[in-house]
C-alpha cells in the first residue's frame, strides 16, 4: 500500500495539471485577500464605509479567514477538478489495464489512489490558505490573528468536510470512468445546484410533518458543510457534523473500492 501511494504521489508531482492547480489556488488566495482589502479597508473609498457591512464583520480574524477561504464554492470547484483529473488519469493512461488488471486485490489500488489524492488536496489547501492568511496578516489593516486554538478548530472541522467532499468527487469519477462525468457531478454539488431541490424537500417535509426534528437538507453534505458554523459550534453539533462526514466518506470510498474490485478492466 505504501509503495502504491509513493507511486501515485510521484506521478502527481510530475503532472503539469498539478502545478497549474497550485498556481490557480495561490491566485485564488490572492484574489480573496484583494476582495477583503477592498471591502474592509476600502483604500479607494468605493463603499463609503459600507464594505464591512457587506463582509459582516469590522475585524477580520484568523477564524474568519477559514470561513472565507474554505466555505467557498470556488474552492470546491478547484478541489473537485484536482480529484477528478488525478482519479481519472489511470484509465486515460492505461494504468488500470497494465497494473490493476493483473492483481486480485484491485480495491487496494483504489484506496491508495484516494489517499494520494487527499495528500495532494491537503497540499493545495495549505498553499492557498497560507497565501491568503499571510497577505491578510501583513496588509489588511482590520486583521487580527485571534485565538490560534479557534483557528485550528475551525480549519480542522472544515478540512474534515473537504475530505468528505473528496470522497464524493472520487466516487463519481470512479462510477462514470470519465473525467467528464466526474466533473459534471462535482460541479452540480459545488455550484449549489442541489440547493433548490433540498429546499423543496424541506418544505414538503414541513408540510407533511409539523415541527419536524430533522429535514432532508440536514443530511445533505453540501448544505451541512457550507453552512456549518464551526466557530460557535458546540460539542454535540461537532460530533454530528463529523459523524455525517464519516458516513459519506465510508459510503463513497467503500463504493469506489467495490466498483473497482468487481468491474472488468478493459
Amino acid at each position: 500500500m505504501f509503495n502504491l501511494i509513493k507511486m501515485n504521489l510521484y506521478r502527481m508531482t510530475r503532472a503539469v495539471s498539478t502545478w497549474v492547480l497550485v498556481i490557480v489556488i495561490a491566485a485564488f488566495g490572492m484574489l480573496q485577500f484583494g476582495t477583503l482589502k477592498l471591502m474592509m479597508d476600502d483604500p479607494f473609498n468605493m463603499f463609503d464605509g459600507a464594505g464591512t457591512a457587506l463582509v459582516g464583520t469590522e475585524t477580520m480574524t484568523g477564524t474568519d479567514t477559514v470561513s472565507t477561504f474554505l466555505q467557498n464554492s470556488n474552492i470546491l470547484i478547484i478541489v473537485s477538478i484536482f480529484i477528478v483529473i488525478f482519479a481519472n488519469a489511470e484509465q486515460k493512461c492505461g494504468f488500470d489495464k497494465n497494473i490493476i488488471g493483473i492483481t486480485k486485490h484491485r480495491w487496494k489500488h483504489t484506496l491508495a489512489r484516494w489517499i494520494s489524492a487527499v495528500i495532494g488536496m491537503t497540499a493545495l489547501l495549505i498553499i492557498g490558505y497560507f497565501v491568503m492568511f499571510a497577505l491578510c496578516a501583513l496588509f489588511l489593516n482590520s486583521f487580527t490573528i485571534g485565538s490560534v486554538v479557534a483557528i485550528l478548530k475551525s480549519a480542522g472541522l472544515m478540512y474534515i468536510g473537504m475530505i468528505a467532499f473528496s470522497g464524493l468527487f472520487f466516487f463519481f469519477t470512479t462510477l462514470f470512468k470519465s473525467s467528464a462525468g466526474g466533473i459534471v457531478a462535482s460541479l452540480i454539488v459545488s455550484l449549489g445546484i442541489l440547493n433548490l431541490i433540498e429546499m423543496l424537500l424541506d418544505l414538503l417535509t414541513k408540510k407533511l410533518i409539523s415541527n419536524p426534528r430533522f429535514v432532508p437538507s440536514d443530511f445533505c453534505l453540501d448544505n451541512v458543510v457550507m453552512s456549518f458554523k464551526h466557530a460557535s459550534a458546540g460539542t454535540k453539533t461537532i460530533l454530528g457534523f463529523v459523524a455525517l462526514c464519516a458516513v459519506y466518506l465510508v459510503l463513497t470510498i467503500g463504493g469506489s473500492m467495490l466498483l473497482q474490485q468487481r468491474r472488468d478492466v478493459k
